[in-house]
């Protein structure tokens, strides 16, 4: 195992993209820093400095599916995995390998940004305004989410040889998770009443009635538990500081992390490489 990690840290330094995706976090980190002091000198805007720390979450997912899918999709391409046990390691200490790479690989991306956020923006918008205790909370919920992401991601990539087709399935689930948890947020955003408009004696009269889309409180449930399982639907609670079960999220992330490298392994172990 030592070995494989050695050897995938060193081809990792090697790796064009590794360092774009360093300099795309650099520049990200640099982009929102600079378009929310544009807005704080023009319109008097206050900046919550940790409500920077928070929005690389959004998207991060889809970095880490892409990253992932071209990173390890070459493992299969130029036989790597196939030499690998040709040379005599064991199926479970490649794919365990390769998962911590992407891991230390995804978390790492969120550190640096999160100290240019920190090392820039604290002189420019000022102190942290809420309890470091409440930040820490938020933040080690979006690292295990990462960790989530990262174990979904490389389950993914090990069970497909095709890397075109694991890029195309990783960041078209990436896209979907997100899309799931906006359409998730809508349901649960819908009003219970609306206003409605009648003339009454030639005048226009407003009054409040029931929405006839409110959602049943078990429909409710339902998207609020989709929301805490999809990894993206996590990140967007937490970064809107709005999850009403935020203490179980990781939970569900340890979750997903357990059950795609268990399976992953098992399956891995069982696939023939041509």
């Amino acid at each position: 195992m030592i070995n494989l990690l050695n050897a995938g840290f060193t081809r990792l330094k090697k790796n064009k993209l590794f360092w774009i995706l360093t300099i795309f976090t650099i520049g990200l980190a640099l982009f929102m820093i600079y378009t929310q002091y544009s807005d704080m000198k023009k319109y008097k805007e206050v900046i919550e400095v940790e409500q920077l720390m928070l929005n690389y979450s959004t998207i991060i997912g889809v970095v880490i599916s892409i990253f992932v899918s071209l990173f390890l999709g070459i493992e299969y391409s130029d036989g790597g995995i196939r030499n690998k046990i040709s040379i005599g390691h064991k199926r479970i200490n490649i794919y365990l390998s390769n998962l911590i790479i992407i891991v230390i690989t995804s978390l790492l991306s969120y550190l640096l940004f999160l100290m240019i956020i920190t090392i820039i923006g604290i002189p420019l918008f000022g102190n942290i305004t809420i309890p470091i205790s409440s930040l820490f909370s938020l933040l080690g919920c979006i690292f295990i989410t990462i960790v989530a992401y990262s174990s979904l991601y490389t389950f993914i990539a090990m069970m497909i040889s095709n890397k075109t087709i694991t890029a195309v399935i990783s960041i078209m689930l990436a896209f979907g998770m997100m899309m799931g948890a906006l359409i998730c947020f809508r349901v649960l955003d819908t009003q219970k009443y609306i206003q409605s408009a009648s003339m009454v004696n030639g005048e226009m009269k407003f009054e409040e009635v029931l929405n006839p889309k409110y959602p049943s409180e078990t429909k409710k449930k339902v998207c609020q538990t989709l929301l805490d399982i999809n990894p993206a639907g996590q990140m967007f609670q937490i970064v809107g500081r709005s999850a009403p079960n935020l203490k179980v999220l990781p939970l569900y992330s340890l979750g997903i992390l357990f059950t795609f490298t268990s399976t992953g392994i098992v399956l891995f172990n069982k696939k023939e490489l041509k």
